[in-house]
């Protein structure tokens, strides 16, 4: 958008140029000072102090009317630019202006939380911004909707990743909202850090088998019923999915483990999703990698071959002691 700012003065030339700026640049139009003479002009000579970095440009010939433009490089950091233009006409007659250029940056503040970083242990998160933020408001929330506590802490960040803290006691979080403020505006998220490994019997399979034994559906039944208590108390402020993990102990090849194990959580995921719990479901199959009780190759121990019931709004960071897992959506 073009927005035109007449000059007055005493001199003949006073009016002889026109000036205009680029209102709301962003990371795909740059911010810049349109000069627009009404005769023509020999020389045409703009300079700009862009946040202590000078900016020259000079042109020859130019014709009357012509939109000319002076552009610099956008910083989501910087709003503002002293010019000054200097235009010499064909007869001789020199005419100087200062003027100040302002535009708004504020449009350009979001906030990217797809690869949000949680710090269980640490109680803070890392997520990514596009411009400066310069304080966040923080709230969190219990279950129930039980609002924790709040904070409003100053920042000095981005464009880039900013750390907030997280506020109230860790093991009550349930919801983090969180508000970021730049110099033209605020963009907000919401972020869940809670997770719970509902406790369970395991059912017992089958050598080699991932079908479930009719004599252990019962477990699986009270599993059920778990779940729904979980959604009664939480479902109401996070979106509650079930991470279901098959392990096994280290007997046999490493690799038909893990495809055993991959096989047993998707068994119990389509037994529960077949007897009613409609909320996600993702499973995969750790194999040997994450054993209950470390052992050697090849040791027979019941207490590995098991499954986990993990309960959360995201899949279970690394820093949870988790190991690194590619889930699968039911």
């Amino acid at each position: 958008m073009l927005l035109t700012t007449w000059l007055l003065g005493g001199s003949a030339f006073a009016q002889s140029l026109e000036f205009g700026f680029v209102t709301n640049p962003s990371s795909t139009v740059d911010p810049g000072l349109y000069v627009v003479p009404s005769a023509e002009v020999s020389s045409l000579l703009v300079e700009c102090d862009v946040g202590g970095r000078r900016e020259s440009w000079e042109r020859n010939q130019v014709a009357a009317g012509s939109q000319e433009l002076f552009s610099w490089s956008f910083d989501p950091r910087i709003s503002h630019a002293d010019c000054f233009v200097r235009a010499v006409y064909p007869s001789g007659h020199v005419e100087e202006v200062s003027l100040p250029v302002d535009y708004d940056v504020g449009a350009t503040l979001s906030v990217d939380y797809s690869n949000a970083v949680a710090d269980l242990e640490g109680h803070t998160l890392t997520v990514h911004v596009t411009a400066p933020v310069t304080s966040a408001e923080i709230v969190a929330w219990g279950a129930g909707r039980i609002e924790i506590a709040s904070d409003t802490i100053s920042l000095d960040a981005g464009p880039g990743e900013v750390t907030v803290p997280w506020v109230g006691d860790p093991s009550e979080v349930v919801l983090l909202e969180v508000k970021f403020f730049g110099a033209g505006g605020w963009a907000s998220f919401s972020f869940s850090p809670w997770m719970l490994d509902l406790p369970h019997e395991d059912v017992l399979f089958d050598t080699n088998m991932a079908s479930i034994p009719p004599s252990e559906e019962w477990k699986l039944e009270a599993t059920l019923r778990d779940l729904q208590e979980v959604i009664d108390q939480y479902g109401d402020i996070v979106p509650v999915k079930l991470f279901v993990g098959g392990c096994t102990d280290t007997v046999g090849n490493a690799s038909s483990n893990r495809t055993l194990s991959r096989n047993r959580a998707r068994a119990i995921g389509v037994w529960l999703r077949e007897h009613g719990f409609n909320h996600p479901i993702y499973y995969h199959g750790f194999g040997e990698a994450w054993l209950a009780q470390p052992t050697a190759d090849g040791v027979d121990s019941a207490v590995n071959r098991r499954a986990v019931y993990i309960i959360g709004a995201n899949p279970p960071p690394s820093s949870s002691g988790i190991p690194s897992a590619n889930w699968r959506e039911l």
